[in-house]
């Protein structure tokens, strides 16, 4: 009885996990098309877990775990109350909601809500283990017991038959507990299959309304350049300025749809890994950045030989062009930029690290900045969308591989990935 009060919290406490995320995602849609019918998975949620909160504060008896059901209540409802505030501001405007995301108290109130619940489900299935093994030790017993009994008398078959009875008895529990563990993996994996075909469907979407702003952006564009140049002499200079302000705004709308496109287009095309020279995807990079590498005045220095790697060469060139683009960006001002490109071994994966003398980051700032749209300084310091490292994460985590930063403030910054070294298993 006991194991199937375990599983049964078990159960519940995986619902509160399945329904807060739940709600993230229907805000997540509904803040970036704006259409009501994303919110769906986020006012059924809002709904259910508090439905499954009370059941669980019924079901836990030990002192322990309602203290922590005790603390992860104000969690949860601090994170709806973020929620909530998101949506009510969108109906706004977009801008109004995204300066509340990007205050990153969301993000934090759903680690430390993970946190309480991976420590909440480590105790009750400390509790299962222990209570399994009392039944199985009670079993053994009996076992041994009902053996003795036989050997010395004849009367022992009444206290055998109590036995197989209780043998029934803790093969029906058992067969219970297997039951409600099959249906709460079912149900986790029913709702996973959810949220993925939710964020599949959000990816699609970002991509369909990027394609489709393209057009009017760079008609937008067109008239710009072809109204300052027809008739730029005839317009005040405040006229002259709105025209360049008008082209630059185009400009930078366009860079931010290529990228959100250039993003999107990750979560859709067929990863085929196999063997890539790490030399020909940098020489091609720099090649292609030529340009903007001499209009930076940046210095780059290619440690040779690199390595072989297993990935695959379009998106891994995409990933290292992000890279060195970045590392010439965010330079101190006046500052001539230097990047330093090297790859080391680490057991059967390979690194490659782009190393810069730029203005460094905090080390509570370095996991942040390779969340879509996170900007730790203004476009106006420095330009750029804000998606660059977005899509070197996505992109390594679609060849399987890793990426992140080693930084010190004023001093710098190595930005790597790490991927699988050609011709290992």
């Amino acid at each position: 009885m006991l194991a199937f009060e375990t599983n049964t919290v078990l159960r519940h406490i995986a619902q509160v996990r399945a329904e807060v995320t739940a709600a993230e995602t229907g805000q997540r849609g509904y803040i970036l098309t704006g259409e009501r019918r994303y919110l769906a998975p986020y006012e059924e949620a809002v709904t259910r877990v508090w439905s499954t909160l009370t059941d669980l504060d019924t079901l836990v008896r030990a002192p322990d775990q309602r203290q922590r059901l005790a603390e992860m209540r104000p969690l949860i409802e601090a994170k709806f109350g973020e929620l909530a505030r998101t949506v009510e501001l969108r109906g706004q405007s977009f801008d109004a909601a995204l300066r509340v995301v990007r205050t990153d108290e969301g993000q934090r109130l759903m680690e430390e809500i993970a946190t309480r619940v991976q420590a909440f489900e480590q105790s009750e299935r400390a509790r299962l283990v222990a209570r399994t093994g009392a039944l199985e030790s009670r079993a053994t017993w009996a076992t041994r017991y009902a053996g003795l009994t036989v050997l010395l008398a004849l009367g022992s078959a009444v206290i055998a038959a109590l036995w197989f009875a209780r043998q029934k008895t803790h093969a029906k529990l058992f067969a219970a507990e297997r039951g409600f563990r099959r249906d709460l993996e079912h149900q986790v994996e029913e709702r996973t299959l959810q949220l993925t075909e939710a964020n599949r469907e959000l990816d699609a979407y970002a991509y369909t309304i990027s394609h489709d702003l393209r057009a009017p952006l760079r008609a937008m564009h067109g008239y710009a350049d072809a109204l300052s140049e027809d008739y730029g002499s005839l317009l005040p200079k405040e006229g002259q300025r709105f025209t360049q302000r008008i082209g630059a705004a185009a400009s930078q709308m366009e860079e931010l749809i290529q990228d959100i496109l250039s993003y999107s287009r990750l979560a859709r095309e067929e990863v085929r890994l196999r063997p890539v020279s790490l030399e020909s995807v940098v020489d091609g990079v720099l090649a292609r950045s030529a340009e903007r590498l001499a209009e930076a005045g940046a210095e780059v220095h290619v440690e040779r030989p690199l390595a072989e790697v297993t990935a695959h060469a379009a998106i891994l060139g995409q990933a290292v062009e992000n890279l060195i683009l970045n590392a010439i960006k965010f330079t101190a001002s006046g500052a001539k930029p230097k990047v330093r490109i090297r790859a080391e071994r680490h057991g059967s994966m390979v690194r490659l690290h782009v190393e810069d003398n730029g203005i460094g980051i905090d080390l509570e700032h370095q996991e942040r900045i390779f969340r879509p749209f996170e900007r730790l300084h203004g476009a106006e310091t420095y330009p750029g969308t804000g998606i660059g490292l977005a899509i070197v994460r996505r992109s390594l985590d679609r060849m399987g591989g890793r990426s992140g930063v080693n930084s010190t403030p004023g001093q710098g910054s190595s930005f790597w990935i790490e991927l699988g070294r050609a011709g290992e298993e």
